[in-house]
């Protein structure tokens, strides 16, 4: 789907300088600079979504799960869902190849095109399916307000430091919520088939 909206904003006047709208949401936050200790915050955030110091976090947290929870499927649906957001945001850059805002000077993580946000598609793929994971395991509905907050700070922040344009955060919002749905289904679908098939090997064993 974010690919689909990408190839659509490509054949859009404003695909390289950003439209009208876009321009004046850019404008607005340079014109409104937030207090030293928010304006800190919004150059932190960003290192909540970036495969440059998730993804590090992600392997060990999937090898701790696998080597001493024991719990190898929820290790590699991680690990998965890491990845695959990774490869995502740098196929469709790729693909797309679109330019960064240059009304101002950007400022804090950004690097190579511009569409889609590799944050946005990150937090809302993994920290949903943390979210999920727990809920499921846990009963616990907190990490959903949890995901939902790093979600929206981290797309505040790109906008905020003027390093995307909005459609770029609304194409990684799109993949990345395609990517955390077809990773859940598949790897519950697993689990599921997985516990269907011991249930029946113990069954034929105690027969």
């Amino acid at each position: 789907m974010g690919n689909a909206f990408g190839y659509l904003l490509s054949r859009h006047a404003g695909w390289e300088n950003g439209t009208a709208w876009e321009r004046g949401m850019l404008s607005w936050f340079h014109g409104h600079p937030l207090p030293r200790a928010l304006d800190a915050l919004m150059l932190f955030v960003p290192y909540t979504g970036t495969n440059l110091t998730m993804t590090p976090l992600v392997l060990v947290t999937s090898l701790w799960l696998w080597r001493w929870r024991h719990r190898p499927l929820l290790a590699v649906h991680l690990l998965t869902v890491a990845l695959g957001a990774l490869l995502l945001n740098v196929t469709l850059k790729w693909q797309l190849g679109r330019q960064r805002p240059d009304l101002f000077p950007g400022r804090g993580l950004y690097a190579w095109s511009s569409y889609p946000s590799g944050h946005a598609i990150f937090v809302v793929a993994f920290y949903f399916t943390v979210a999920l994971v727990l809920h499921r395991e846990r009963g616990w509905t907190w990490p959903f307000a949890a995901a939902v907050m790093l979600c929206v700070l981290n797309v505040l922040s790109r906008l905020y430091l003027e390093v995307h344009w909005p459609t770029d955060l609304i194409g990684g919002l799109l993949t990345g919520t395609v990517w955390l749905g077809c990773t859940w289904l598949a790897f519950e679908r697993f689990a599921r088939a997985t516990a269907i098939g011991v249930e029946r090997d113990l069954a034929r064993r105690s027969a």
